[in-house]
C-alpha cells in the first residue's frame, strides 16, 4: 500500500502531463481539420479506411466506434465530395462497401501528414521520438 502512495504523485503527473498533450493534440488536429475542410467524424472515417480496403459500413463503423446507422451519413457527405465511393457487395447486395477514391486518398494523406507536424513531437529529438514510440507501443 505503502508503495502505491508514494506513486500515485507520479502517476498524476503522467495523467496531467498526457492531458495536456491531449488538448495541445485537439488543437492541432482542429486546425488540421479545417485547412482540410473536414469534421471530426469524417476525418475520423478517411483515418480508419486503408487505402485498396473495401470494408462494410458495418466493418468500418467498428474501426470507428460508432453505430453503422450513425456512420452512414457521414459516408455520403465524403462520397458527395468525391472522397469514397459506395457500392453493394459482391457476395450480399444488401451490404454496402466504402472504399477510398483518388481524391480520398490524397485527402487521407494529407491529413496524416498535418496531423504528423505535431508542434510538441517535432520538438524532440529524433532519439526522444522513438522513445516516446517505444512506450506508446508498451501502453497502446
Amino acid at each position: 500500500m505503502a508503495d502505491a502512495v508514494r506513486g500515485q504523485p507520479m502517476r498524476e503527473e503522467i495523467v496531467k502531463g498526457l492531458m495536456d498533450l491531449f488538448a495541445r493534440t485537439l488543437d492541432h488536429q482542429g486546425t488540421c481539420l479545417e485547412n482540410l475542410e473536414l469534421t471530426y467524424a469524417q476525418a475520423k472515417l478517411l483515418w480508419r479506411l486503408e487505402p485498396g480496403d473495401t470494408p462494410s459500413l458495418k466493418e468500418l463503423a467498428r474501426r470507428c466506434g460508432v453505430d453503422p446507422s450513425n456512420l452512414s451519413g457521414i459516408v455520403d457527405q465524403v462520397a458527395e465530395r468525391g472522397l469514397v465511393i459506395t457500392r453493394p457487395a459482391s457476395h450480399d447486395r444488401r451490404v454496402r462497401v466504402i472504399r477510398l477514391t483518388g481524391a480520398g486518398m490524397r485527402v487521407r494523406r494529407k491529413l496524416i501528414a498535418c496531423l504528423a507536424q505535431h508542434p510538441s513531437i517535432d520538438a524532440l529529438s529524433p532519439q526522444r521520438q522513438a522513445e516516446l514510440l517505444q512506450i506508446l507501443r508498451e501502453v497502446a
